[in-house]
């Protein structure tokens, strides 16, 4: 049993009690000769594991430092590791006195070890920052990694996708026309004698138009060919945008005079600009029979162009049957499955528009579409001046 601490330091009992049972950096613990705890203060208690708590004396063991002995009642000095053996345990900086037979233990932490223990955490916490620094930067790298996986698994769907669409373009939009041709041709090499010449003027019409069509889906497969290819560079030279206008309005004139569509061109800059003729010569063409082709008779269509900031801006605009929002996102891509007939049964492989956006941007412009489904499309484009005046 514990001894109380009048009986044991009776002329300072209000001033030890004060100090051993309140200050948690100093351990106190006295033991009789026969290893029983005669007193033990708060901050020793929360040391001992062990039901004996002799048995909690670790290093140098109890045993030991019973059986010391010196000169004086001083019979250890240094770092004395408490606790269990199967469990965490601690060291304090302790002095062991020994006098008749009871063993006076008490100690703490000196500076020096808290120092050292600080500099343990402050290692451990630089050491844990560069972990985390290390572990933000794998998991960047790692989600970097992730993103290019799904760019270039979008892209091989896409490359996919778009073999699949050139086999078709190849198998049907290519092969059907020449079905007609030879169709016409036929019948003309056989049975032109007893033909009326307005019989034989339509069948001219029709081996013209299905000449026409396949002439343009070779022109452009060609085109898309040489482009995947990195065959083709802009050749820049001044071009007056109003006379490239006309040149391919002229050029397209038997196809909308066919549908009676009443076609507009407002040219309010006519300035010279440096740019790819071919080039832009072929996105306009394609973008007006587009319209053409998706106007009804008696339609409108309208070619604009227009200076805006540093850009000519083009539009070409028409009356016609829209297009579907679902299709405006890839209206632009050789993946869009969703091209339809125009108004007369036309048929579109969506390789002109594919080819438009390719070229616009071969230019430095951009390309997009605003429409309305059964109210008309607004295809633009812009591409920079390269120059203001010559």
């Amino acid at each position: 049993m514990q001894k109380d601490l009048s009986m044991l330091f009776p002329d300072w009992s209000d001033e030890l009690k004060a100090t051993l049972l309140q200050n948690n950096s100093l351990c106190v613990a006295l033991f009789s000769a026969d290893k029983s705890l005669v007193f033990a203060n708060p901050a020793m208690t929360s040391l001992f594991k062990e039901e004996e708590p002799w048995r909690n004396i670790l290093n140098p063991r109890f045993e030991s430092l019973a059986a010391s002995s010196g000169t004086g009642t001083l019979v250890y000095s240094g770092f004395l590791t408490i606790g269990k053996l199967s469990s965490v345990n601690a060291s304090i900086q302790a002095e062991v006195y020994k006098k008749n037979g009871e063993l006076l233990i008490v100690g703490g932490v000196d500076a020096g070890q808290l120092v050292r223990q600080n500099q343990i955490l402050h290692d451990l916490n630089r050491d844990i920052s560069n972990l985390q620094r290390q572990l933000l930067k794998e998991k960047q790298t790692l989600v970097n990694t992730l993103d290019k996986l799904n760019e270039a698994n979008t892209e091989l769907r896409d490359l996919n996708t778009t073999k699949e669409k050139l086999f078709s373009i190849i198998a049907h939009d290519l092969r059907n026309p020449f079905v007609v041709l030879l169709g016409f041709s036929e019948m003309l090499m056989n049975k032109a004698p007893q033909l009326s010449p307005e019989k034989i003027q339509q069948f001219a019409n029709n081996i013209f138009n299905a000449s026409e069509k396949n002439y343009n889906l070779v022109v452009n497969l060609l085109e898309w060919a040489r482009l995947q290819k990195g065959l083709i560079h802009p050749t820049h030279e001044t071009v007056k945008p109003g006379e490239l206008v006309n040149e391919v309005v002229m050029s397209c004139e038997h196809l909308y005079s066919s549908k009676q569509i009443h076609l507009d061109t407002t040219i309010e800059d006519d300035s010279y600009v440096l740019v790819d003729k071919e080039m832009l010569k072929f996105i306009v063409r394609n973008l007006l029979t587009n319209a053409i082709k998706y106007t009804q008779n008696q339609g409108h269509i309208k070619i604009s162009v227009q200076k805006q900031d540093d850009d000519l801006l083009f539009v070409v605009s028409d009356s016609g049957m829209g297009i579907e929002p679902h299709m405006l996102d890839t209206i632009f891509r050789l993946t869009n499955q969703s091209s339809k007939s125009g108004t007369k049964g036309e048929k579109g492989t969506g390789l002109g528009l594919t080819l438009c956006k390719e070229f616009v941007e071969k230019l430095n412009g951009k390309i997009w579409v605003d429409s309305e489904l059964n109210k008309g499309s607004d295809f633009k484009f812009t591409i920079p001046l390269g120059l203001d005046n010559l």
